[in-house]
């Protein structure tokens, strides 16, 4: 929030401003329903709070952990999070977008007053709504198709028996599985990638298979019975759904400065594709990426 304006008025009507489009830029990075009536609810007290910068008995109010614990107030005012993990999201997208808007801000004051000291200037004032707005509009867009995969995804390597197959993995937060015997974080990945890899009488059943829980009877007569893992798992329409999984001798990935190796992690075996792009073919749990 910005508070070094001179008047009162001037700095009500720029924090809300100014609060309104980054709270507007992190839903939209966030990927969260937009509610206006909330989003200037917060924009509001967070004009009030910055007017209250100005009067020097009130600076008690504006040390850094009440800074910080307003911000989380205006975060919840502003998209009432379901839970923990969505407030954390939406926290970091907050702070993240300010100082990007921040950065903005400076850089429009000096590059059109250079070497003149920060006042307030509708020049600034425009560059930094300009950038949440470019954030909001096309961030998402940037994030999910530029930076994300290239800091969440890595090349993965899986060995069964001396035979290994390679693809790309994509850490997933969302994914939890776990092998119901050691606990153990489960890899999913797509049965098209690890086939060659597999058996021939097991490659006959999943080849057969409909569904992913209709061969788990089938496998267990198979050469690779004793590899078999049957994975429970919950997703939208399937509350009780099972997953085929197969014990693999070792998962290595490069990260890009070592390689991350795991034995005996649990494979889960899905029969379509990940990625509708073909962008990776197997989702990691960011578990497995820790050491230990």
């Amino acid at each position: 929030m910005i508070g070094n304006c001179v008047y009162a008025d001037v700095t009500f009507l720029v924090n809300l401003v100014m609060d309104f489009v980054i709270l507007w830029a992190t839903a939209k990075l966030a990927g969260f329903r937009i509610v206006y009536r909330r989003i200037a609810v917060a924009s509001l007290l967070g004009a009030v709070y910055a007017v209250g910068y100005l009067f020097p008995q009130l600076a008690n109010w504006y040390a850094l952990p009440i800074k910080v614990i307003f911000s989380c107030i205006l975060v919840i005012f502003a998209f009432w999070p379901a839970g923990w993990d969505d407030f954390k999201k939406l926290f970091m997208y907050f702070y993240g977008v300010s100082f990007v808007v921040a950065g903005a801000v400076m850089s429009s004051a000096y590059l059109f007053k250079p070497g003149t000291i920060f006042r307030f200037s509708y020049a600034w004032l425009l560059g930094g709504i300009f950038c949440a707005f470019c954030l909001g509009k096309w961030g998402e867009r940037i994030l999910a198709e530029k930076l994300v995969p290239g800091m969440m995804g890595f090349p993965v390597r899986v060995v069964f028996d001396g035979v290994s197959c390679e693809g790309e993995g994509f850490v997933d937060t969302g994914n939890t599985l776990q092998d119901p015997l050691t606990r153990r974080p489960v890899v999913v990945a797509e049965y098209s990638l690890i086939r060659d890899c597999l058996p021939e009488d097991v490659r006959e059943v999943l080849d057969a298979a409909g569904e992913d829980g209709d061969c788990i009877q089938a496998m267990t007569t198979t050469s690779w019975a004793h590899r078999l893992r049957v994975i429970p798992f919950t997703s939208i329409g399937r509350p009780h759904g099972l997953m085929l999984g197969l014990r693999c001798d070792e998962v290595v990935i490069d990260t890009g400065y070592e390689s991350v190796n795991r034995k005996n992690i649990v494979i889960g075996v899905y029969q379509e594709r990940l990625s509708p792009e073909g962008k990776f073919q197997m989702l990691l749990p960011a578990e497995i990426l820790l050491k230990g």
